[in-house]
């Protein structure tokens, strides 16, 4: 310790608009924090007790601390004790110091619990805790210098509907049932899901399954966790189908050429005679390197069609009698003009032929 004296400004001043102490003045003029002057030579020590206010202090830590006292718990784990002036009288290691138990269970040092008389009061403004005594006298300063801590964030998990989900729905009005858990560590107030035709209450348990009103189409459902905290959010989009949902069928191959060659990165369609608001309820696939593909479409009638650069079009009705199924298919290539020999030129040919035949006759 080199013996040398700083001072600690702390800007911070009692906001509180009213005490219940009567005939005591509490405005803030009376009760700002003094300049805390650190002094550097004050060994620091570590305790073995709860530090207690004292009415008389006589300079012992073994007794307590006076009354008024300024308490810093500093980001460096150490608690710094001053007098009402500002001046330090102590020093403690919080790390050193005893653990204690709190009435919730958790061991803290000994520095952090404080003994307090009763009708004690008190308030909290910013890192600053305020305590005063019966009479309305401020007998205790904590001002907490240590960084707030990382919050566990807030999470929504839902698990049923997935994202991107078609669902078919039966019955009139529709509604979607919604499962999920919510992860709130500062507790949960009530869970609310919503959509754009109505919104449910959920309760107030981590886990929740609640049925929300949906409509015909794109919906997006959304689920409000109201928390003692912030609110949380978490969207999941979903299209609602009116009806009985169509069986599927699952189908697998390979597309070839004549000569029994893969045709890869050709575009093969499933398009079922089922519609939907008269728009057709198509599969489509592309083929590998190795000439594969497989789709899953609704309905066991089917019109498939193959189309690849460079082959004539196939397009053809199948009716598959499993909802699991096989189909190789073969593209044929298409036709071609042999270059510089077009339709018009084939035409003045024949014509010539025509004279050369009739000159000779003549």
């Amino acid at each position: 310790m080199n013996g040398t004296t700083r001072t600690l400004t702390l800007l911070l001043a009692l906001l509180l608009a009213a005490v219940p102490a009567a005939g005591a003045d509490l405005g803030p003029n009376q009760h700002l924090i003094p300049e805390l002057k650190v002094n550097e030579s004050i060994e620091t020590i570590a305790i073995s007790g709860v530090l207690s206010l004292q009415p008389e202090w006589d300079g012992s830590v073994t007794t307590g601390i006076p009354f008024g006292s300024i308490m810093v718990h500093t980001a460096d784990a150490r608690t710094l004790i001053f007098d009402s002036d500002g001046n330090q009288l102590l020093s403690i290691s919080d790390e050193l110091s005893a653990k204690v138990p709190t009435p919730a269970g958790v061991e803290k040092p000994c520095t952090w619990v404080h003994q307090l008389p009763n009708d004690s009061r008190v308030y909290h403004h910013d890192n600053a805790t305020f305590i005063f005594g019966k009479a309305g006298n401020l007998i205790l300063t904590v001002i907490n210098e240590h960084p707030p801590p990382v919050e566990d964030p807030i999470t929504i998990n839902i698990t049923s509907p997935r994202e991107g989900e078609v669902i078919w729905i039966d019955v009139v009005p529709p509604r979607v049932a919604v499962v999920g858990e919510v992860h709130a560590p500062t507790g949960l107030h009530n869970v609310v899901v919503r959509s754009e035709t109505g919104e449910v209450s959920c309760g107030n348990r981590p886990e929740f399954a609640c049925s929300v009103p949906v409509s015909a189409g794109e919906n997006t459902i959304t689920v409000v966790a109201d928390t003692h905290g912030p609110l949380a959010e978490k969207t999941v989009n979903v299209t609602v189908r009116i009806g009985i949902p169509p069986p599927s069928i699952a189908v697998s191959g390979r597309v070839m050429d004549a000569g029994g060659n893969p045709v890869p990165g050709a575009l093969v369609r499933f398009e079922p005679l089922l519609t939907l608001d008269g728009e057709p309820l198509a599969a489509t696939n592309v083929t590998g390197e190795d000439g594969r593909y497989q789709i899953t479409a609704p309905g066991y009638r089917q019109t498939v069609t193959v189309e690849k650069e460079g082959y004539s079009t196939l397009r053809e009705e199948f009716v598959f009698e499993n909802s699991t199924n096989t189909l190789d298919l073969e593209l044929e290539p298409s036709s071609r003009t042999v270059p510089g020999f077009g339709s018009a030129l084939a035409v003045l040919s024949l014509l010539g032929v025509f004279l050369l035949i009739g000159r000779r006759g003549w």
